[in-house]
């Protein structure tokens, strides 16, 4: 800093002069930061990513003064995992989320001893606030104020109406509103807005002090509730793609909101601004299908394709960090924390971050990231990626934009310099690629060799070529229930059509195998896959019968001792015996809610079973 006198000062005038300066260059090294996250927002959804039909200037505005990324990434492709990663620069597995929490009251989210952005921002002496959405626990110890937020305003579970504020999931229904812990009502209120308006206050009333705001706004997560302003603006675009491009103009002039603050309070050029997505835009059935633009990428929310978690991300802090540049280099939401730490001068960063330190990469356009690869883990799916080459196990496209092979595509591979849409697959073209990146994921912590595809071999049994009926309502999205006796075992992922699914209630059956045979053993194979609430079967019974109405005494078989294993598998429940018969009545036992020390605790709990064998 240079000074010029125009007069020369005594010593209790210097003095009071140096203070000055010493209080200024003070304030300067401890920047405010706002991370505004949004949620089911898709890859290029955004004037300055390239959405034409959007309007977005504040943001647009916001990319420009700061730094737009190509290459940034999340670490899971939906909410609550993506979240925890952000929050503690970890992997989901290691923050203790590895799917979305529960909406059950009191039931835990988050582990509490995960050290947060929020924590480090207040061991560092800053003010600490929290807006909109949480969806990390529904617990007092895995609140907000628990994990490191003097202040929280929002709703804690996935999504909520937004003028009644009752959680739009599950009933029977819920109101989801609460301040530092305490139900709050603001019926028929827009809580884009009140969430808006508590965001402005924050940023005003601390404005003399340091303060970290993690504004976790809920859009254009369904329902899609925009202004009437926007729905206007975009009346003569085809829905849902109007209703969602309305809701991102919506998000956008709350930025405004909030950078016009910002300027009004003279702290604009003191406060780094992050913006990212949590995950790709949804094609759920409560979003329409769609809504969302994933531009040249394949997948969306809940897919390791690029779609689902190659999202928009900007980094601005005026004045400060260089401007209206376009950053193509590898990131990761999990980044961050190491980022800020140390862009905010901070000393004090955990040691057991997953996270890596990118501010001179930030700090200096045209340079090399220092991240090479990363690893996803999500439900069966998971992926790795070393520099520009990328491997997914089971791999799932919810943008539906090409056909998976289950057996030739269970192992799929691209080379992302070449072609970032993925609709390729490489692996029989590099398998030395394959198994490069195979031994990166086993060498992870959390990949195991029980994650990787196997080809199956086809059975021989006895029900082979049987007939089945089910006794008992099938679930509408299983009920190909002809797979069951087809000689061919699952892969590990519920949603490639080997399986049939029941979530909370049991299934039964009755097997015709078409003449009177001997049997000795019966055979249920099983997916177990407790990140997606997927558990295995409490156990199965069976009764014999030769004519079909007539069933004799009911066996059961083994219990399960699987039922609170975290991994993923397929595995089988047996029972022996030694029957001569035609007809063989199946009961296969959900466990009903989910268990404690599962992220779902309290919800209803899924089976999905294939193949029944009969020796």
């Amino acid at each position: 800093m240079k000074i010029n006198f125009i007069f020369l000062p005594n010593k209790k005038q210097l003095s009071l002069l140096l203070i000055g300066i010493s209080l200024h260059c003070f304030t300067q090294t401890k920047p405010n930061v706002i991370v505004i996250y949004t949620d089911d927002q898709g890859a290029i959804d955004l004037g300055c990513y390239g959405a034409s039909d959007i309007y977005s200037p504040n943001i647009d505005k916001l990319a420009k003064q700061g730094t737009r990324f190509t290459q940034a990434y999340v670490a899971a492709p939906v909410c609550a995992p993506s979240r925890a990663a952000l929050l503690t620069g970890k992997y989901p597995q290691n923050a203790g989320v590895n799917g979305n929490t529960s909406h059950v009251p009191n039931s835990h989210g988050m582990p509490n001893d995960q050290y947060t952005l929020a924590e480090l921002f207040k061991d560092n002496g800053y003010k600490t606030g929290h807006i909109g959405k949480w969806h990390l626990g529904m617990s007092a110890e895995t609140s907000p104020n628990a994990q490191g937020f003097d202040y929280s305003f929002g709703h804690l579970r996935g999504c909520i109406d937004n003028y009644s504020h009752y959680f739009f999931w599950a009933g029977p229904n819920v109101h989801d509103l609460y301040e530092n812990g305490k139900e709050v009502f603001y019926d028929g209120e827009y809580f884009p807005d009140l969430a808006s308006d508590r965001a402005l206050k924050y940023v005003e009333n601390h404005k003399e002090v340091p303060f970290f705001m993690y504004y976790a706004i809920n859009m254009p997560h369904y329902p899609y509730q925009p202004t009437d302003k926007w729905r206007n603006y975009y009346k003569d675009v085809e829905k849902p793609r109007g209703d969602y491009a309305a809701f991102i103009s919506t998000i956008d002039e709350r930025i405004g909101f909030l950078m016009d603050k910002l300027e009004t309070l003279g702290i604009r050029d003191n406060t780094i601004i992050v913006y990212q997505s949590d995950n790709g835009h949804s094609t759920e059935t409560r979003a329409f299908n769609g809504g969302g633009n994933p531009g040249p990428y394949r997948g969306a929310k809940s897919s390791l394709f690029e779609g689902g978690i190659r999202l928009p991300t900007i980094l601005s802090w005026t004045n400060n960090l260089p401007q209206n540049v376009v950053n193509n280099e590898f990131f990761m939401n999990i980044d961050w924390l190491p980022t800020l730490a140390t862009l905010c001068g901070f000393n004090n960063l955990p040691n057991d971050v997953d996270g890596l330190d990118l501010s001179e990469m930030i700090k200096t356009p045209n340079s090399v990231s220092q991240r090479t690869e990363a690893f996803w883990k999500y439900g069966n799916q998971w992926a790795v990626r070393n520099n520009n080459w990328k491997l997914m196990g089971y791999p799932k496209d919810t943008s539906n934009k090409g056909k998976l092979d289950l057996e030739q595509d269970a192992l799929f591979l691209s080379n992302l310099d070449d072609d970032v849409s993925e609709m390729n697959n490489l692996a029989t073209q590099y398998p030395e690629k394959v198994e490069a990146l195979k031994t990166k994921f086993l060498v992870w912590e959390h990949g195991f060799e029980t994650d990787i595809p196997k080809k199956t071999k086809p059975l021989n049994h006895l029900g082979i070529n049987g007939e089945i009926k089910a006794t008992t309502e099938l679930n509408n999205r299983y009920k190909n229930i002809e797979i069951l006796i087809d000689g061919k075992r699952g892969y590990l992922d519920y949603g490639s059509g080997q399986w049939i699914g029941q979530e909370g209630n049991d299934l039964k059956f009755i097997l015709d195998l078409n003449e009177t045979k001997a049997i000795s053993e019966v055979t249920i194979g099983y997916l177990h896959n407790p990140s997606n609430w997927v558990f295995s079967p409490k156990f199965f019974e069976v009764a014999f019968s030769n004519d079909g109405v007539n069933f004799g005494k009911t066996m059961q078989s083994e219990i399960s001792k699987t039922i609170n294993n975290k991994h993923n598998f397929t595995d089988t429940l047996s029972l022996g015996t030694n029957e001569k018969t035609r007809y063989i009545k199946l009961t296969i036992k959900n466990i009903g809610d989910i268990p404690e020390g599962h992220t779902g605790v309290g919800n209803l709990g899924w089976f999905f079973i294939d193949e029944i064998i009969i020796k």
